[in-house]
């Protein structure tokens, strides 16, 4: 009886031992909309702008919820009028829009397109331009459309050691090239990230477990960034909410900055600057789909 009892005491043991590594495994295995899960490994330049799109996304799922939980009890507190409320965000968050990339322009700047293929890749009927297009297959791409106007100019460099990305688009017009638009995407140590386009900047922090530890991101309404301030493909400065914020407050619409489990909103789009402070703990369960 007694070796009866030990061995169902071992199994039970055994099965109970099993049970608890699964269930380990599977919180483990949870991934929450705010974490970075990178989507693509490629050393190239598409590949790094889908890291950049990954890093962005993990940060604006955490701005969201947090604020959409936020506006939600606000909402419940004071259902008709809940808009009028002080505290009440009424601006999105989207930073970097897709807008910064035409898609159709990068989606040739492969190793595989050349001069003559890229001829037939980007004709259009609309288009009356001659093409002119140049690439080392790598690290660096450059498209022109020719016409008696103007020249719109696409340009991007990849440099792989430090998986950072800039991508710039200018046209010239008697004479004078003016920059629309630019975006750098550095990678900084091993998990941390700047970004920078003409009216944002952003400097987003990870840790070990793709869990955000911090950022901050500050989109402007006066002035503009340059491409003589790049930080393409590293930089030496210290990067983080002062690099931000170099050109003042003053001159940004809205910035949000993550710090110690505290979203911390802040924007002058009703008139007075407001901060909004949102602590994560009181929205956890948000994270994981559950209301």
């Amino acid at each position: 009886m007694k070796t009866v009892f030990k061995k169902f005491l071992c199994l039970f043991s055994f099965l109970l031992i099993l049970l608890c590594s699964c269930s380990k495994q599977d919180e483990e295995k949870i991934v929450t909309p705010d974490m970075l899960s990178i989507t693509n490994t490629e050393e190239t330049f598409i590949g790094c702008r889908e890291r950049f799109l990954d890093v962005i996304d993990a940060m604006k799922a955490k701005v969201s919820i947090l604020e959409s939980g936020h506006n939600k009890t606000i909402e419940v507190n004071n259902p008709s009028e809940y808009f009028l409320e002080n505290d009440y965000i009424l601006t999105a968050f989207e930073p970097f829009p897709l807008g910064t990339f035409d898609l159709p322009i990068i989606g040739g700047f492969t190793k595989d397109m050349n001069e003559e293929t890229a001829q037939t890749y980007y004709d259009s009927p609309t288009r009356h331009s001659d093409i002119s297009y140049e690439s080392d297959g790598e690290t660096r791409f450059l498209l022109k459309f020719i016409s008696e106007e103007n020249t719109d100019e696409y340009s991007a460099e990849y440099n792989k050691k430090a998986d950072s990305f800039r991508y710039t688009c200018s046209t010239e017009k008697n004479g004078t090239e003016e920059i629309v638009e630019f975006l750098e995407f550095v990678k900084i140590g091993e998990r941390a990230y700047a970004v920078q386009s003409k009216t944002t900047r952003c400097y987003i922090e990870f840790n070990e477990e793709n869990k955000i530890v911090s950022f901050c991101c500050g989109e402007l309404r006066n002035g503009e960034f340059t491409v003589e301030d790049s930080i393409f493909p590293s930089t030496k400065e210290t990067v983080g909410r002062n690099w931000v914020l170099s050109m003042g407050k003053s001159q940004f619409s809205n910035i949000h900055t993550f710090e110690e489990g505290v979203l911390t909103h802040e924007d002058c789009s009703s008139g007075p600057w407001k901060s909004i402070k949102i602590n994560e703990k009181d929205f956890e369960s948000a994270f994981y789909g559950v209301s």
